[in-house]
């Protein structure tokens, strides 16, 4: 496993649930945490993990943070806007921070990068979706067409770098729910077993594994517990 992470979207659901996941495992890796505000982090946690306040666009800071770390998991997401649904607006100001947080990545030689995003980022021609899948991708274009957007940018950022080792990880609706439940990893089609739910704790623990098996670099898995 990799012993030197960089968490990106530390302070959000996911990267609270990660952050604990992590530091609960017998060997916890060295974490990492770039985040606007420290002050939105767990009291105590800079006893546990190293913190670095900067932007996503911050240079110096992105590199201060990227020192020492061998493996990026970003689990940044977009946030719901009443005035981006009024508006239909689809502007991505995190994907389009992503060149600089890879840029950043090169400059320190940090290669394996693991990036959140949804399944209406479909690169597999080959995926073949559902009616209820193809109703799930849909709605949040209509609802959320910005959030919606910015999760395919990141995908796209991400993916292009040839160069990196990337994994894609799709994610459903996230739930709160134990870290033990099994997780489907795969592309869409008939024998793709995953529900519409992940929880949190489980998508923490299947990229804490993914980090050390390596199955799925350089592509773009929908996960989902069944």
């Amino acid at each position: 496993m990799s012993l030197s992470i960089l968490v990106l979207g530390a302070t959000g659901a996911s990267g609270l649930a990660f952050i604990q996941v992590a530091l609960s495992l017998p060997i916890p890796p060295t974490l990492t945490l770039y985040v606007r505000s420290r002050a939105k982090l767990p009291a105590g946690i800079e006893k546990q993990a190293r913190v670095v306040e900067g932007s996503l666009t911050d240079q110096d800071a992105l590199s201060k943070a990227l020192e020492g770390v061998d493996t990026v998991v970003s689990v940044l997401g977009a946030y719901r806007s009443l005035k981006a649904f009024i508006l239909r607006s689809t502007s991505t100001p995190i994907g389009d921070a992503f060149p600089v947080i890879l840029s950043a990545m090169r400059a320190k030689g940090v290669k394996r990068i693991f990036a959140l995003s949804t399944p209406s980022f479909s690169p597999d021609s080959s995926e073949v979706f559902s009616r209820g899948w193809s109703a799930f991708t849909f709605m949040p274009k209509v609802v959320v067409p910005q959030a919606n957007a910015e999760m395919v940018a990141i995908a796209e950022a991400v993916a292009a770098a040839d160069d990196l080792d990337w994994t894609v990880f799709r994610i459903p609706h996230l739930t709160d729910k134990a870290a033990d439940l099994p997780v489907a990893a795969g592309l869409l089609g008939p024998d793709y077993k995953g529900t519409f739910d992940l929880s949190r704790a489980s998508l923490a623990l299947w990229i804490l594994k993914e980090i050390e098996e390596r199955k799925w670099v350089k592509k773009a898995p929908l996960l989902a517990n069944y």
